[in-house]
């Protein structure tokens, strides 16, 4: 809503909506989109057929998965190595994009 306003948000700003959303809720989908993927990527078609079905049987999308796999990744490391981060960040987006 602030930035439809024109209103400019600045990291600290960001960072307290981003908390916000996930104590409403973001973390659990986060986590369940985790899940979805991981089962995607096992090498089993079976295992991601399924998925896809269900997941198109609840009106939901590879897309929106996508999106909220992407900004996981953004936000994930606090307090680990950049390394780890860079690492980490890297194999959600593989699972994310192969998904």
């Amino acid at each position: 809503e602030m930035v439809r306003r024109g209103e400019i948000l600045d990291d600290s700003m960001e960072d307290e909506f981003y908390l916000r959303r996930l104590d409403a809720g973001m973390f659990v989908l986060q986590l369940l989109c985790y899940i979805m993927v991981e089962i995607s990527s096992s090498g089993v078609s079976q295992l991601q057929q399924r998925v896809h079905q269900i997941l198109n049987i609840r009106g939901g999308s590879v897309k929106v998965v996508r999106h909220i796999m992407r900004e996981y990744a953004e936000s994930i490391g606090d307090g680990k190595s950049d390394e780890f981060k860079e690492a980490e960040r890297k194999r959600i987006m593989d699972l994310a994009d192969n998904f």
